[in-house]
């Protein structure tokens, strides 16, 4: 159960994205966490490869704003059901890993990632993820 998963504060630089953000996106929700002073939702993380499953628009704001650390849920890819949306590729979560190493990302909303459970709220002040 994911609510029982505990969150792990990474450094933003050390995550591995796989995907395009939406600029309008990152925009909005950086100006909500930095207005609310407040990180809602954890970044989810492939546990072995440290690629992005959800959240890169969280990703492009903790490093927009310089953080040193985010709340990350750590999974291996096992505990959560994958699918492509992309219309020209078929692809697996290996492939994803394999784009997220090679720093190669793919169109915004390629991929979805469905959690078993809710994610845990973490409600952490911003003021502590700059240290």
């Amino acid at each position: 159960m994911l609510l029982d998963k505990t969150l792990s504060f990474v450094n933003p630089a050390t995550l591995k994205p796989n995907e395009e953000i939406i600029p309008e996106r990152a925009q909005w929700l950086c100006e909500k966490i930095t207005t609310e002073q407040l990180w809602r939702v954890p970044i989810t993380v492939d546990s072995r490869s440290m690629s992005i499953m959800d959240g890169h628009h969280r990703y492009t704001v903790a490093m927009q704003l310089g953080l040193k650390r985010v709340p990350c849920l750590l999974l291996p890819y096992e505990e959560v059901e994958f699918w492509s949306t992309h219309p020209d590729l078929e692809l697996t979560p290996q492939i994803v890993v394999e784009y997220a190493n090679a720093g190669v990302r793919l169109p915004p909303k390629s991929t979805r990632h469905q959690f078993k459970t809710p994610l845990p709220d973490c409600n952490v002040s911003l003021k502590l993820l700059h240290y």
